[in-house]
This record gives C-alpha cells, sequence and structure tokens, in this order.
C-alpha cells in the first residue's frame, strides 16, 4: 500500500511571500502524518475551519505543507491496533486533524487510533458525514441547553441558521418538539426567505440596544457567529437564562456589560467539539445516530474533492447549499 499513490488536497506556504496556496496532487502513503489506523474515506466536509485553513494568516494550520479537511468517515484498511480491524466503519472528528495531522480532504487518512469512533457496519456513512463536525457541535449546544433545564415550551433562539450548525441545531430543536424556536437572521430578505419555516424571525438589527438589560425574552441562546451579534443579544435574556456559543464568524471579541450576570444570573457557556474526551464524542454520536436523528431534515451540498478549491474560493454562494460534504468517490483522479 505504501507504494500506491492517491489524490489528496495540499495547502502549502511560500516562504518568501507567506502566502498559501492549494493544490490537487497525488501524494504516496508515505506523506501522511503518522498513525496506527490506515481509513480509505468515503466522505469528509467543509467547514468554515477548513474554508479558513486555505487563507493566509488565518492561524488555523500550524505547519506546511498540510491536508486540510477537520473530519472525515471512512472504512479501516490497515491497522496495527487491536481495537480495530479493516472493514470497520469509522469516524474522526477533531484533535490536531486538518490542523497539525493531516486531514480528511484526502482519499486516505493515517491517525491514532484514540481519535477514531468505530460505528455500526449499517451506519450509513453519507449521513455522519452531512453531520460531521457542525453536528457534534450542535449535538453539544443543544446537549447543555437541556442539562441547564430547557422544556418543550422554553423559549429558545438559534443564530447563524445559514451555517451547518445552526441549521442541524434547529433541526435537532424540531426533533425533540421544542414549540417556541426562534432564529436570528441578518437583513430582510433572509427573512423572507425563511417566513414558511419559523413563525418567529428576528433580524439583528431589530435586537441591537445599547442597554445593559431590556426586556426578558429569550430563556435559551444557541449562538453560532459571535461577535457583535452575542453582544446584543445577552441584555435580552431572561433570569437565569442559559447561552451557548460555538462560532465567531461575526467577531472574536465582546464589549458586554456584566450586569445581565449577576443581576439575572444568566449563564455564557462555550462550546469546545475538538479536544473533548473521545467518550463525550461516543456519547453525542450516540444521541445523533438514535433518538436526536435527524436524517433528511436539512440541507446537504455534495462535491467531489476535486471540487474543493472552487467552493473555498466562493463560500459565501457554495455554503447556501447548506452542509457540504465531500464525496471521495465522486472524484476523478488528477494526473501525477
Amino acid at each position: 500500500m505504501k507504494n500506491e499513490l492517491f489524490s489528496a488536497i495540499v495547502v502549502s506556504k511560500n516562504a518568501d511571500t507567506q502566502e498559501v496556496q492549494s493544490e490537487l496532487k497525488r501524494i504516496f502513503f508515505d506523506d501522511l502524518s503518522e498513525g496506527d489506523v490506515i481509513v480509505k474515506i468515503a466522505y469528509s466536509s467543509l467547514n468554515y475551519k477548513d474554508v479558513l485553513a486555505f487563507q493566509s494568516n488565518a492561524g488555523v494550520i500550524r505547519r506546511y505543507p498540510m491536508i486540510p479537511g477537520v473530519d472525515f468517515c471512512g472504512v479501516v484498511v490497515e491497522t496495527s491496533n487491536q481495537q480495530f480491524k479493516v472493514g470497520d466503519k469509522v469516524l474522526c472528528t477533531g484533535y490536531d486533524v486538518g490542523v497539525s495531522h493531516t486531514g480528511g480532504l484526502a482519499e486516505y487518512a493515517r491517525v491514532p487510533a484514540k481519535w477514531l469512533i468505530k460505528l455500526e457496519q449499517d451506519t450509513l456513512l453519507e449521513y455522519v458525514m452531512s453531520l460531521g463536525t457542525a453536528g457534534l457541535t450542535a449535538a453539544l449546544s443543544v446537549n447543555e441547553i437541556i442539562l441547564a433545564g430547557a422544556k418543550k415550551d422554553s423559549e429558545i433562539l438559534v443564530t447563524g441558521i445559514t451555517g451547518g450548525v445552526g441549521s442541524i441545531v434547529v433541526a435537532i430543536l424540531k426533533k425533540l418538539k421544542i414549540e417556541n424556536i426562534s432564529v436570528l437572521v441578518r437583513n430582510k430578505e433572509q427573512r423572507d426567505s425563511y417566513s414558511n419555516n419559523f413563525e418567529h424571525i428576528y433580524v439583528q438589527k431589530e435586537l441591537e440596544t445599547k442597554k445593559a438589560m431590556t426586556h426578558q425574552k429569550f430563556d435559551y441562546v444557541i449562538d453560532c457567529v459571535g461577535g457583535v451579534v452575542l453582544e446584543n443579544l445577552l441584555p435580552w435574556i431572561s433570569y437565569r437564562g442559559v447561552v451557548t456559543t460555538c462560532g465567531n464568524i461575526a467577531g472574536n471579541h465582546l464589549n458586554i456589560s456584566i450586569l445581565p450576570f449577576i443581576l439575572r444570573g444568566i449563564r455564557l457557556i462555550g462550546i469546545d467539539s475538538v479536544n473533548i474526551t473521545l467518550e463525550e464524542k461516543k456519547n453525542m454520536w450516540q444521541q445523533l445516530l438514535t433518538d436526536w436523528n435527524i436524517a433528511g431534515t436539512f440541507s446537504v451540498g455534495k462535491l467531489s474533492l476535486n471540487e474543493v478549491e472552487y467552493a473555498v474560493k466562493n463560500w459565501g454562494k457554495v455554503r447556501n447549499k447548506g452542509r457540504i460534504i465531500i464525496s471521495m468517490s465522486d472524484n476523478k483522479n488528477v494526473e501525477n
């Protein structure tokens, strides 16, 4: 197997200009990072973090050259670890994958066994990767508000519903038969496009306020964008309400008052899906594949490995298709 060539997206940095470049090329197994399990990848996906990996000075890639892709699923083809055998279906998300350890935008990956989740043999891999890192992050967010006491009649607001995490959060909440789901959109055009899907839709400007606290409107907020959007939501949170946050597309910084925290006792909970324990990941995936199974309830676009670079360059347009998965079986081999 080591002498075989296979296709992968490789990003590199020009030593002189510090510009990041990407290329779909043929590589050897020796070009992969170390690990005791080799997986033939069926699907990877494109997340916002993956898109950043193609940009200069984004701070995602820690060493070059690198195969990006923070998640993948597929079938074990070689292993020296007794926990796995050839033919096992497996899933990998997070850790250093696609950051400092060669990742999922390739036909094969080699990783430590301790990063892998073994899947049941009848698991549909396309569904697994339609969730991917976004689905895990969404499940962790929903789980936090449930642990905090969210009920079917609680007032819940979700931001970033055009993205992967936000759309999956909404799908899970509907699966749980949550009655009062509100969503936040950027503008009136987006509100019009979602008017048939949600009863309560807020445009960002409608919730902008200079007050430290205003009317108690939401019991729970699942925020997927961060920045000024999150700033504007905290004054609206009800007494002992909870806000989870998992994204930063609207910015990394918060300029907020402490008053909602000390006068209303609200909580702000950060969601990390990268470095949580494997056991936590297994528990969430068990939920997503059983009681929280939302197959067919959110939009998924499928691309080949050949189309990744186009998708990255046109991310604003491509992401409107919903979750983007990369099918390796659809890939046409490139020349050596």
